[in-house]
């Protein structure tokens, strides 16, 4: 049995929901919208008269060149149904991560009229584990693995690692390792986010330097301090790459790195320590490292 309900109360039901409801006019090439509800406010940050008569492209800025615009233009064309997520910008400019369900509308003879679209903010599943938020970030990150904070045990541990290299004359590597443009994913994604770009980053890269012979940290806000007992520069040097696909494989979105994706530069230098050399400046040395891997773009390694 089918129960009536009036257009009043279905109007009522559409723009109170807590997602964004769209109404676009499929007879333009553009496809500008003609509704939107106050859950679309809500989420874009824009009132309905900056938004009605024009498309929701708008909403992705410049950052034009991603794949799922491709699809959901296809779609658009062949009317059809779609479902994509996309990075969108609010009024304010900050980002989130939008997914978009479009459903075409078609009137009895057949021909498509409207598109439907509802979108809802998946961000706080893409940058995932909002906890994190309330682990600052030069809180270690154990337990799981060897991290120690660099305001205790790691200076122990470092200067006890390069007191037994210069002892035996084994090879000491000191590595910085930094997430590129963490400036700006700050700015456009906010402080909880970053605390969670940064332990996540962490952990990757204390699950690659989880020997009990290796010792990584928080340094400086946001980056690691690495020290690591290494075989030899080839074998640390391909460590690094896969260091560095692990981080890129974490899919942490960054619209302002070429990837869109969080990426890291590190910064490395390698030696057999002499009897007079200090830590400080090894971190130093590898921080200058890391200044020339910048300079090389993102995703980068400098060796030294």
């Amino acid at each position: 049995m089918t129960t009536q309900i009036s257009r009043d109360l279905l109007a009522q039901a559409v723009d109170q929901s807590n997602d964004g409801i769209t109404i676009a006019d499929a007879s333009q090439s553009d496809w500008p919208l003609i509704y939107v509800n106050a859950g679309f406010e809500r989420l874009t940050g824009y009132n309905a008269s900056e938004l009605l008569g024009k498309s929701c492209h708008f909403l992705q800025g410049t950052d034009t060149n991603q794949p799922e615009i491709t699809l959901l233009r296809d779609a658009l064309q062949q009317g059809k149904n779609c479902l994509v997520t996309l990075r969108n910008y609010r009024r304010d400019g900050s980002m989130f991560w939008n997914e978009l369900s479009l459903s075409p509308v078609r009137n009895e003879a057949g021909t498509l009229t409207h598109y439907i679209g509802i979108q809802h903010d998946v961000t706080a599943r893409i940058l995932p584990d909002h906890h994190l938020h309330q682990t600052a970030p030069r809180t270690p990150i154990q337990p799981d693995h060897p991290v120690i904070d660099i305001d205790g045990r790691f200076e122990e541990q470092f200067s006890h690692m390069l007191q037994t290299a210069q002892r035996t004359h084994s090879l000491l590597s000191v590595l910085v390792i930094q997430p590129d443009e963490f400036k700006h994913f700050n700015e456009r994604y906010g402080h909880a986010a970053g605390h969670a770009c940064l332990r996540m980053v962490g952990e990757r890269a204390a699950k690659s330097f989880g020997r009990s012979s290796d010792c990584i940290a928080n340094y400086n806000g946001d980056e690691f301090a690495v020290v690591s007992t290494s075989d030899s520069a080839e074998g640390l040097q391909q460590h690094l790459q896969k260091l560095r696909d692990q981080i890129r494989a974490l899919n942490i979105p960054h619209s302002d790195t070429p990837d869109g994706v969080v990426t890291i530069c590190i910064g490395v230098i390698s030696l057999v320590p002499q009897r007079d050399t200090t830590a400080q400046e090894l971190l130093n040395q590898a921080n200058t490292a890391l200044q020339e891997a910048r300079r090389h773009g993102h995703d980068s390694e400098h060796l030294v």
